[in-house]
């Protein structure tokens, strides 16, 4: 057991489209390496122009005809806006040739969207948690993860995101071991026009079940 600290959003910030945590105080709960979140981290501004270009490098690589299925965050919602296109700040949102198709979408929403054509997901990191699925967008579960193509996600993040986990790989967590598996290994993640950085993708559920065997 450890203590934690209990934040939500701030909902007079969400209405004015912006995502901060407020913190509530703290509590004692389980703890498990790599299954308990840290705390999301924020980013300074002095980030934000490098946000930007990561969004920039993203818009470049959609291709006409794909569903892109945008989940939540900052640098989704930046993405939005290159794309001139709106964004709901805790909703996955599909667009297609430059328009949204489904806005703050369900799992239902999503694999009906899905089954209609070629889709990719389009996800960021928690900055300071590392996790790319299963934190805060888990309408885009295993099932639907399981019904896109052989790319199922693209990653997107600036590349001081990636600094700041110190060598810490990256996290899914979609419930589905299998799914998990498909995952993990190394990811392709855009963080500008024309720039890549590989990085490790593990899937703690897996990693429990190893070591208890």
């Amino acid at each position: 057991m450890v203590d934690r600290e209990v934040l939500d959003v701030d909902e007079s910030q969400l209405r004015r489209a912006r995502v901060e945590p407020r913190l509530y105080g703290t509590l004692r709960v389980p703890y498990r390496a790599g299954r308990t979140q840290a705390r999301k981290a924020a980013t300074p501004a002095d980030e934000r122009a490098a946000v930007r270009l990561a969004a920039r490098g993203a818009a470049a690589r959609l291709r006409p005809g794909i569903r892109y299925l945008l989940g939540p965050g900052g640098t989704m919602a930046e993405l939005a806006r290159e794309l001139g296109v709106p964004k709901t700040p805790l909703g996955v949102d599909v667009v297609l040739d430059g328009r949204v198709v489904a806005a703050a979408a369900s799992e239902r929403d999503l694999l009906e969207q899905v089954a209609q054509g070629p889709s990719q997901a389009v996800v960021s990191i928690i900055g300071g948690q590392g996790f790319l699925l299963g934190r805060g967008n888990q309408q885009l579960s295993a099932r639907v993860i399981d019904a896109l193509g052989d790319e199922p996600v693209m990653v997107v993040a600036p590349e001081q995101k990636l600094i700041d986990l110190g060598g810490r790989p990256l996290l899914v967590d979609t419930g589905d071991p299998v799914v998990d598996t498909r995952l993990a290994g190394f990811a392709r993640v855009v963080t500008g026009p024309g720039t890549t950085s590989i990085y490790p993708v593990h899937a703690p559920e897996n990693e429990g079940a190893l070591h208890a065997t």
